[in-house]
């Protein structure tokens, strides 16, 4: 059973791509490739404290359900509460009748 209250924050999957200015130059602009609800969890530092790593504030864990038209990957930025992220992780949790894409992210 998919409990859909959970998916309460509004996310994108952006790419970054060269469009032509105008003038014979190119600036680089985001484009939105899937805009969805997540579940988003501020990562916990933990035993990697302990252990003297750097874990930054800004990371994330997300959770989307499972689209056969979109697979995210590590080419892809979450936008999020005005920010961008860079998705160091994906993978795919598989249930019994429910899947989803369990995705690490860090602020850029």
């Amino acid at each position: 059973m998919i409990n859909f209250g959970k998916y309460d924050q509004k996310v994108e999957f952006i790419t970054f791509s060269p469009v032509t200015d105008g003038a014979g130059g190119t600036i680089i602009s985001p484009a939105t490739s899937l805009s969805t609800f997540a579940s988003v969890n501020q990562t916990n530092g933990g035993n990697a404290l302990e252990a003297g790593e750097m874990v930054l504030p800004n990371t994330y864990t997300i959770a989307i359900q499972h689209r056969v038209s979109f697979v995210p990957s590590e080419n892809y930025q979450v936008y999020y509460r005005n920010r961008y992220y860079k998705i160091i992780g994906v993978q795919l949790d598989e249930q019994r009748q429910h899947k989803e894409y369990i995705i690490k992210m860090v602020g850029v």
